[in-house]
């Protein structure tokens, strides 16, 4: 990284920039004056953030390893800017500033850059190189985790500088102070004051075997743009592990808190990018409670539930051991099934699994020893760890790691709630069964009903069905996902999965595969799908409203209270493109100039965007509604993931019950339909409320588990 301070440096302090420099360097020597070193000691956190801010970009890209380089260029820009001068909010001068430290990383061979033909829409890209990869390790300072007890939220701007809610600025100060007392405040008071501390024993299992986290593969084939982009994702992937690995190796031995921001909807996120409780399995594997609870026999049950669905072992219909205590055999025979999942099974047979397997579990925790095959291998040894430091305990033993309960499709479950439609609520764990139902192959199966000739021809497993087909088209319908979108889902799903060969999957196939299962998840959860209807029409009220209201309609946001009081602000607003030139940029290769195209908002609403949007935007509220008012009312220690809450083992059966205790609270509305505060004046029918009893979520084991 010193290569690049050291290039940045020479280039804003260089003489050979002419009589009037470039505004970006201009920026930049703004802050390098008066003869204080300032860009000295500020030039080394800016390098970081940029590298942390791409990674982040490569690691959500459709292409892993390649993402469009303006979106980069003006956050970096704007976090460098804001940061010297708060009030230059001038996006041109963030994208100047971005590319300038962009272009360090590009003139160093971290990145490369892709410009195309000039009448190509397809935008700038920039891409990791092997070299990214490589990069050395630096933590760098960081806003998102202290090492102190986090202050109490008395304001809208935390003392780390941040928004609570990441959409509000400083305009919107005084509107926040009604909301200090809210649920959602209380819950981000808890979760930040929820102390952490690193997994010692996994962090030198992953060190031990850095190998096998780190890939170095040599692609040979005769396709070079092919092997360049797998070295592109592999790149990105090795940086992924590094930024969690330094962040972690930042915080050994020592106690922390997380920082935490909410999104206009009132979702919490964890500021810090990769080590965080919403990471991937390597950041989540490495987290525990600093403080600890003596270990008892409830422990003892939820973390052999927790040890079987992190290796979560498959087994064929003739291979289900005979330990089980319930008939999996008929409900395979029934969906259609050949292999049944140790995590599709009863909570006391995930408990049994451990229980048959202890031995091994306890070795593998003694000897730091990792199960390539398990679908968590990080937070698994973690559990083979916790086990085989209880079976050397001469006394007390006391539990820090997180056990997390996670809730049924829980998009459908809050949408089968508001319309108390029965039918979703034995498939989502709203009413009790006796083995939890599988959502998704419900779906296939209705799905194969209706088109039986496509099926019949291909002759494609039910699990394939299950998991390339069915999986991603149903969980996103209930957040309005549409029939395009789908389909291009379904197609990369099952390309990467291999069935486009092995069954002759087109893309074409995937429109008519869409088409068919939204009327599928129709007939299967017919209640949820009119509450996404009616959603939307109430939203197109509300627009109409606006006219009335303040003779425009533009300007204006559709806005709700969620019940743990989080005002909801969800504005669409047309846009239009704006350019901004690059000054010329300098690789490597030459210098090179192009245009950076954004898109700048407008206050005319966009009628069918705020339609679309919607009904995913009212559940994502809701859902985090649901998970604020249970930890605000949570006495203890709580690790967040939306739909996935986790404390002590000692506590998961008190941490249940109050999850569903809030939900029921929630939906036991005679009418839920009548509580949507926009909308008002809509002279359409409601939907039909079905039979669903919302009370008896209170015995269901399957809600959250």
């Amino acid at each position: 990284m010193q290569d690049i301070k050291t290039y940045l440096l020479e280039r804003i302090r260089s003489e050979d920039i002419g009589v009037k420099p470039r505004r970006n360097l201009q920026l930049m020597r703004m802050i390098d004056t008066d003869g204080v070193e300032m860009l000295d000691f500020l030039i080394e956190d800016m390098i970081i953030f940029a590298r942390k801010y791409i990674q982040r970009c490569f690691k959500r890209s459709k292409v892993e390893g390649e993402t469009p380089i303006t979106q980069a260029s003006m956050a970096i820009g704007k976090y460098i800017v804001e940061t010297w001068d708060p009030s230059n909010v001038n996006f041109r001068d963030h994208i100047r500033v971005g590319d300038l430290i962009i272009e360090g990383f590009v003139m160093c061979e971290y990145l490369t850059i892709s410009v195309g033909h000039m009448k190509s829409r397809k935008p700038v890209t920039i891409h990791a190189t092997q070299k990214w990869g490589e990069m050395e390790i630096v933590a760098g300072k960081t806003a998102c985790i202290s090492e102190t007890a986090i202050p109490l939220i008395t304001g809208l701007f935390q003392d780390n500088g941040r928004s609570v809610i990441k959409t509000w600025d400083k305009s919107k100060e005084m509107l926040f102070t009604k909301y200090v007392n809210a649920p959602f405040v209380k819950a981000i008071d808890k979760l930040q004051s929820t102390r952490y501390k690193v997994n010692e024993d996994i962090h030198k299992a992953i060190m031990e075997n850095w190998d096998n986290f780190i890939g170095n593969e040599v692609f040979k084939g005769d396709n070079d743009k092919e092997n360049e982009k797998l070295y592109q994702r592999q790149a990105s992937k090795n940086r992924e592990v590094k930024e969690i690995m330094a962040t972690a190796a930042k915080w050994l031995h020592k106690e922390f808190y997380f920082y935490i921001d909410a999104d206009y909807r009132g979702r919490l996120y964890y500021s810090e990018p990769f080590f965080n409780f919403q990471g991937s399995d390597m950041a989540r594997g490495q987290l525990l409670f600093a403080e600890g609870k003596l270990f008892n026999e409830q422990a003892s049950f939820w973390l052999a539930v927790h040890t079987a669905c992190c290796y979560n072992q498959s087994y064929t219909v003739d291979e289900i051991p005979n330990w089980v205590t319930s008939d999996y055999r008929s409900v395979l025979e029934d969906e259609g099934l050949d292999t049944i999942s140790v995590d599709k099974m009863t909570l006391e047979d995930r408990a049994m699994w451990t229980q048959q397997n202890i031995d091994t579990i306890i070795e593998a925790g003694e000897m730091g020893f990792f199960f390539a095959e398990a679908e968590k291998e990080i937070s698994f040894l973690a559990c083979c760890i916790e086990w085989y430091k209880y079976s050397i305990a001469e006394g007390d033993f006391y539990t820090h790691l997180p056990i997390p309960i996670d809730g049924a499709n829980n998009g459908w479950q809050h949408l089968g709630a508001m319309s108390k439609d029965e039918k979703t609520g034995k498939l989502v764990g709203l009413v009790p069964v006796e083995i939890q139902n599988d959502f998704y192959v419900q779906i296939a199966k209705r799905l194969t009903e209706r088109m039986p000739d496509w099926f019949a021809e291909r002759d494609i497993p039910m699990k394939h069905i299950r998991k390339g087909i069915a999986k991603r088209a149903a969980m996103t319908r209930a957040y309005s996902c549409g029939q395009k979108k789908m389909a291009e889902s379904m197609y990369s799903d099952c390309y990467q999965y291999g069935y486009t060969d092995d069954y002759n999957i087109s893309e074409y196939d995937c429109i008519d595969l869409s088409g068919q299962i939204i009327k599928a998840i129709e007939e299967v959860c017919p209640g949820p799908l009119t509450t996404m209807k009616y959603l939307q029409k109430l939203a197109d009220q509300e627009i109409s409203n606006w006219l009335s209201m303040y003779g425009t309609d533009r300007g204006h946001a559709i806005e709700w209270t969620t019940p743990s009081g989080f005002p909801v602000i969800y504005e669409c607003y047309r846009t239009r493109p704006a350019k901004v030139d690059c000054y010329g940029f300098s690789t490597p290769h030459g210098e090179i100039r192009f245009k950076h195209v954004i898109r700048e908002k407008t206050d005319i609403p966009d009628r069918r965007g705020f339609m679309c949007g919607i009904s995913p935007n009212f559940v994502h509220s809701m859902d985090a509604s649901h998970m604020a008012l249970v930890v605000a009312n949570w006495d203890d220690d709580f690790g967040a993931v939306h739909d996935s809450f986790s404390s002590y083992a000692t506590r998961t059966e008190d941490l249940m019950s109050l999850t569903r205790t809030k939900f029921i609270e929630m939906y036991d509305k005679e009418n839920f339909y009548e509580t949507i505060e926009f909308g008002k004046g809509f002279n359409g029918r409601q939907p039909t409320i079905s039979n669903l009893e919302i009370n008896r979520v209170k015995d269901s084991n399957y809600f959250f588990c």
